[in-house]
């Protein structure tokens, strides 16, 4: 299987697609931050609400260093 780079949006443990849904919960005492996760393909996420935890080491900070690692899997 297959991975690709998803865009998302970060705040405290929970990760959203839509940007403006995690803005919602900011609080005060977190924001949200933007994050690149490595999904499988063929897999229909229900990506409105998710737990960071479901994607483990497939988060990263920058869409670079995303792509090499997603690059590296999908060639192995």
């Amino acid at each position: 299987m297959k991975k690709y780079v998803q865009r998302m949006w970060r705040i405290y443990d929970v990760l959203f697609i839509d940007k403006e849904k995690a803005e919602q919960v900011e609080d005060g005492r977190e924001t949200v931050k933007e994050v690149f996760v490595g999904l499988d393909e063929g897999i229909d996420y229900d990506l409105t609400q998710v737990s960071s935890d479901f994607f483990g080491s497939w988060i990263f900070k920058t869409e670079i260093e995303a792509q090499a690692e997603v690059d590296e899997f999908n060639h192995n």
